[in-house]
């Protein structure tokens, strides 16, 4: 059974060992811990007060890391892609807690920080104040001059180019007091300054608006506007030279980015630990840790708790309505479709892992969504690449795993289909066709003519219908696992024998597979399924009428199934959508081969490799997305809900380093 049985367990023993028994369970990730009491309850533990503190203090400490590993992140050196995340053992990462400064690297950052961002903010303030003062160069006053005198007010502005002559000869004729300098302009304005007498303020204020000015606010300083500028230029070289230095300082610090990773995780181990503490309760002499563990691990917890301190392991019962945790547990050959599993959700624990059952179909859809030996060998080399030589995070291993099983099972698809990089006959070489000449060796399928489109989709509406039954299999077979006999006959295996029945009669009457005159056979067989089919599926209803009633509505069933079934046919669109784009590709470079002189041969050769290389990234994904939904959709609605919680033991867990 692929869902591992679980056990929900009290650990006893005294509360001066712990420490080690936490940091036991800590290591070696069995146990799910719900709870930590003492055997007397009420009585709060006389420690809880210091493990708040420390609680906050590695709270604190744990956002001081992540804000210098934050900052220093772009400066840091880049380790190959190849690398993945630092690896080394406890001994060591507790090692560089030790040695290791990172609060004085913390202080600097947040020094750093502030100095940085200061002078950032100035540059930006010195920036935009240059971008204003640009315009007004020629400005006939320094910048302290008062905008506002006892008679007179200062307006400083643009104007459209169209609007400035009017304006100057109204506030001509409003008073003989204004004056009006024209400073410069661009395509679309005039900036200019206007003085008008107080007296005249409103009548101004409305000619103003009716000529659309835009008044400006100017800084004040000691100075002119070509003093300011130049005093902004040499500011600006000062401060670009201090920016060098943040640069050089960051780039310096920065080389305490792997240890500060790893102190980060240490301290994130120890933040888990702390908050297990303080679920802790009760007298000093004793605690109870009450948790989930596989039945599997049973023997391994209590030899290791046996080495370290004196303790009791205890099976007891779930609250009403607990459900146990769901912890998947499959062989290696299939265990990279786990992946699929999760991404659905996982099963609850009266349900079926649905991992064996679903990886033959999934991967022979994906296969057959991409049809193309080409490609599926390409994936298969980039996957085997990523796992030889890069060093991944083993949740990202069975992925990888998965995508390169699809490449192999696309190269035997690809065969059958004749799918090699969208080439046709007349491309392809001498060696990969058959005798005839015009189809590929192994080939069975000729996907995009004749009749191998309906070839192609009665392979995968026929693949559906078998997905489909096998899901209501899987139903039955789990319902007599669960000892309800009755509802795996008549829920499970009478709906098999249905659908049977009606595909069989179907085919009898068209005189396709089986012969026409088994079709009376198959008429009486029908009628027997669906006189079942009347007379049980209303079973569970209270009365006569509600057992007739829900009886007659499940007939409706088989629109579900006909619907679910019509889904398969995407198979053969995806498959094809391949082939055509591929060929699609291998045109277009030809053309641009043909067509362009000198150099045709280098389009040629980027359309092929760009136009190969997106087919393949966005067909795979394609292929994916399309062989999960008819598992999630099609497959996993005959027999499983979903909704369970997964089994999260207390471990170390690490953001930034791999502990061996």
């Amino acid at each position: 059974m692929a869902v591992l049985a679980m056990d929900k367990i009290q650990i006893l023993g005294l509360k001066k060992d712990l420490q080690q028994v936490l940091a036991f369970l800590q290591e070696g990730g069995l146990v799910q811990i719900d709870e930590v009491r003492s055997d007397q309850d009420g009585e709060a533990d006389l420690n809880l007060e210091t493990l708040a503190k420390k609680d906050h203090d590695n709270d604190y400490i744990v956002a001081q890391l992540d804000f210098a590993i934050k900052l220093l992140k772009d400066h840091a050196p880049k380790r190959p892609i190849w690398a993945g995340k630092p690896s080394l053992s406890f001994e060591s990462a507790m090692g560089t807690i030790q040695s290791f400064n990172y609060e004085g690297i913390i202080k600097e950052c947040q020094s750093l920080e502030e100095s940085f961002v200061a002078d950032q903010n100035e540059i930006t303030a010195l920036q935009t104040e240059i971008k204003l003062l640009s315009t007004w160069k020629q400005l006939p006053f320094d910048l302290h001059i008062p905008r506002e005198t006892e008679t007179t007010r200062i307006h400083i502005g643009s104007i459209p180019k169209g609007e400035y002559d009017s304006l100057k000869a109204e506030l001509a004729k409003m008073s003989d007091l204004t004056s009006v300098q024209k400073v410069a302009e661009d395509e679309t304005s005039i900036f200019a300054v206007f003085v008008v007498s107080k007296k005249h303020a409103d009548e101004a204020k409305l000619l103003f608006g009716q000529y659309k000015f835009q008044e400006v606010e100017l800084p004040i300083h000691e100075m002119s506007v070509t003093e300011r500028l130049e005093k902004i230029a040499t500011r600006l070289a000062e401060l670009a030279e201090t920016m060098e230095k943040h640069d050089e300082k960051f780039k310096s610090l920065a080389k305490s980015f792997e240890n500060l990773q790893i102190v980060h995780d240490v301290f994130v181990w120890q933040q888990d630990e702390t908050r297990i503490h303080e679920k802790l309760k009760g007298t000093d002499f004793s605690f109870v840790v009450e948790g989930w563990m596989a039945k599997l691990d049973r023997k391994k917890l209590e030899e290791g708790l046996k080495e370290i301190a004196v303790t009791a392991v205890e099976n007891i019962k779930a609250e009403e309505g607990e459900e146990a945790p769901i912890y998947l547990h499959n062989k290696r050959s299939v265990w990279p479709f786990e992946s699929v599993t999760r991404l659905y959700g996982f099963p609850t624990a009266s349900e079926v892992d649905p991992t064996p059952f679903l990886a033959i179909f999934f991967i022979v859809f994906f296969g057959l969504c991409l049809t193309d030996a080409g490609y599926g060998l390409s994936l298969f080399v980039i996957m085997f690449a990523l796992l030889k030589f890069f060093k991944l995070p083993e949740e990202s291993k069975g992925l990888i795993k998965l995508l390169m099983i699809g490449g192999l099972v696309t190269i035997v698809a690809g065969f059958f289909f004749g799918g090699y990089f969208g080439l046709t006959a007349e491309q392809a070489p001498a060696f990969m066709l058959a005798a005839d000449g015009v189809s590929f060796k192994g080939q069975l399928i000729n996907a995009a003519a004749g009749t191998g489109p309906l070839t192609f989709l009665i392979l995968a509406l026929g693949l559906g219908i078998i997905h489909v039954l096998f899901g209501k299999v899987v139903d039955g077979y789990w319902k007599i696992k669960q000892k309800q006999y009755l509802d795996a006959a008549l829920d499970s295996f009478l709906w098999i024998y249905y659908i049977l029945a009606l595909l069989g009669f179907g085919l009898a009457a068209s005189g396709t597979l089986i012969p026409a005159e088994y079709a009376g056979i198959m008429k009486w067989c029908v009628l027997g399924g669906t006189a079942a089919m009347v007379l049980t599926q209303g079973r569970k209803q209270k009365g006569f009428f509600a057992k007739a009633g829900i009886g007659v509505l499940s007939l409706y069933g088989l629109v579900g199934y006909m619907g679910d079934i019509l889904s398969y046919s995407r198979i053969m669109a995806l498959g094809l959508g391949t082939g055509i784009i591929a060929f699609a590709m291998n045109t277009i470079a030809g053309l641009a081969y043909e067509m362009i002189p000198y150099v045709g041969f280098i389009f040629a050769g980027l359309v092929l490799v760009f136009g190969h290389v997106m087919n393949l990234v966005l067909s795979a994904l394609g292929a994916f997305i399309h062989s999960a939904r008819l598992q999630f959709v099609e497959f996993f609605s005959k027999f499983m809900e979903g909704g369970g919680t997964e089994f999260k033991p207390f471990k170390r867990n690490c953001k930034y380093i791999i502990i061996q």
